[in-house]
């Protein structure tokens, strides 16, 4: 039986006009939400930096099976494969740098998916020398707005450069 064939001709035309609206913006709907899923992750990951931030702030960002690769080389136990693994490379920021953050220059969204490049930057812990780095994240969310794939372009060796 048609679920609408019960309701007038004017009524069928508002209900199927309204299911059009739907399918033809759900695609927006999904990039507006993805929009606000990388903001959070942004500022999430801000939060989760150097001085104050802790490392399980930014792993929470991520769903517990997610994965982060670095794509222009992998650090000490790269690619993460889950959210313990995340936590514990961001572990290493805190010995490394004595402030950390993110400073947006462009970003996309479509679907689930968002693309931010920006600059990371802070100071060297050790030697107080400044770091900048061009930084692009790939992200793929899920429905509740948690990274499950991190696809991070980097040249951390250039942090080494900075600091001769």
């Amino acid at each position: 039986m048609n679920p609408v064939s019960g309701y007038s001709h004017s009524m069928r035309t508002v209900v199927f006009a309204f299911v059009a609206l739907i399918v033809l913006h759900a695609p927006n709907i999904q990039a507006q939400s993805s929009d606000n899923y990388l903001t959070r992750y942004i500022a999430g990951l801000n939060n989760a930096m150097p001085p104050e931030g802790e490392p399980a702030m930014a792993a929470n960002l991520f769903a517990m099976n997610a994965t982060q690769v670095h794509v222009l080389g992998e650090p000490p136990g790269g690619p993460q494969q889950n959210r313990e693994e995340i936590r514990k490379f961001f572990s290493g920021f805190k010995d490394m740098f004595s402030d950390w953050t993110h400073i947006e220059h462009s970003r996309m969204t479509q679907g689930n998916r968002a693309v931010w490049e920006g600059l990371a930057q802070g100071h060297h812990r050790e030697t107080g020398k400044p770091i900048k780095l061009p930084v692009v994240f790939f992200l793929k969310f899920d429905n509740g707005g948690a990274v499950r794939e991190a696809r991070i372009y980097i040249d951390a060796r250039s942090i080494g450069d900075q600091l001769n």
